[in-house]
């Protein structure tokens, strides 16, 4: 993996853009000063350029370059990032004039998180810089948690990606916006809205700008994380044609199963690589997904799924 990580590094330096893994999915990383790098990230997804992108760091000393910390941020990345190393993204004002405009959408924040995944941080240590890393597949569509997943993607528009296996969390980050009392989640994910209260021993909101236009974090948009095949949510039993994805114990027959446990973690876990598994239109008509308990990370799987199966 050095000799990989250095080449990783080189293309990095040159401006181009490379596949590695984070805790939660897998990332597509770019020199988070660089135009060009930012812009190429853009154009490798084809994400729209006013959604905007996290800047990965190896830690505080390294973000509080970049945003404007005061105590009680510094004490909240301090406790997600390094002491239960949960993915926790955090959106501050930013005082730098070196990350790229294009990172930011034109925004006056900037998100920030430290992943927790040892080739992630060997890589923005390697490289002794910030790194902007949205999910590495095409926009809109699922996103990757195995390398397979990037190579059946994007893997012909990008040229390394580095192996880690499985992420371990299987969806992304929770976003939190630090900039407004009371707190508000952008985006749930990997962290709970309950692990966060009880850290801060005060209550925080989720967003209610969902449906307008200005997307201010990453995962705002209306339809994201889609298969090709059209997903159903909060299904009971299957249509004929269709793919089944159960939830803990059922009597139904099924084609996957996210946790027989009825675990949320391991739901997690298994989301995304399941929906690729089955995303077959010459197999199925479609998707069907059993409800899932919409408590702790829960709420971050649902707001997945319920993305995915937006129809516009």
């Amino acid at each position: 993996m050095d000799k990989l990580l250095l080449q990783a590094v080189e293309y990095l330096k040159q401006g181009d853009v490379i596949s590695a893994p984070t805790d939660t999915v897998y990332g597509l990383f770019g020199d988070a000063t660089n135009d060009n790098a930012i812009k190429k990230i853009y154009e490798v997804k084809g994400r729209p350029s006013h959604n905007p992108l996290i800047v990965h760091v190896n830690g505080i000393d390294m973000a509080s370059k970049i945003a404007e910390f005061n105590n009680e941020a510094e004490c909240i990345a301090d406790y997600f990032w390094n002491i239960v190393k949960k993915p926790l993204t955090i959106v501050l004002k930013s005082t730098s004039n070196n990350i790229s405009k294009y990172v930011t959408a034109g925004l006056s924040t900037v998100a920030l998180r430290c992943p927790y995944n040892n080739i992630a941080i060997d890589l923005i240590n390697a490289f002794n810089g910030p790194l902007a890393a949205p999910s590495a597949n095409t926009s809109n569509r699922i996103s990757p948690t195995s390398y397979s997943m990037v190579k059946n993607d994007i893997g012909d528009k990008i040229p390394l990606i580095l192996d880690g296996g499985d992420c371990i969390v299987g969806i992304e980050s929770t976003i939190i916006d630090l900039t407004r009392k009371p707190y508000v989640i952008l985006r749930p994910g990997g962290v709970s809205k309950e692990d966060i209260e009880v850290f801060l021993k005060t209550s925080i909101v989720f967003d209610n700008q969902n449906d307008n236009d200005t997307v201010i974090a990453p995962g705002m948009l209306k339809k994201h994380y889609s298969p090709i095949l059209p997903l159903r949510i909060n299904a009971t039993t299957p249509c004929v044609g269709e793919a089944f994805i159960a939830f803990g114990k059922t009597d139904c027959n099924y084609d996957a199963n996210l946790s027989t446990n009825s675990n949320l973690y391991e739901a997690a876990r298994n989301l995304f690589i399941t929906l690729s598994r089955l995303d077959n239109p010459s197999k199925y008509t479609g998707i069907a997904i059993m409800p899932i308990p919409n408590i702790g990370i829960g709420v971050g799987i649902n707001d997945r799924i319920k993305r995915a199966a937006y129809k516009e």
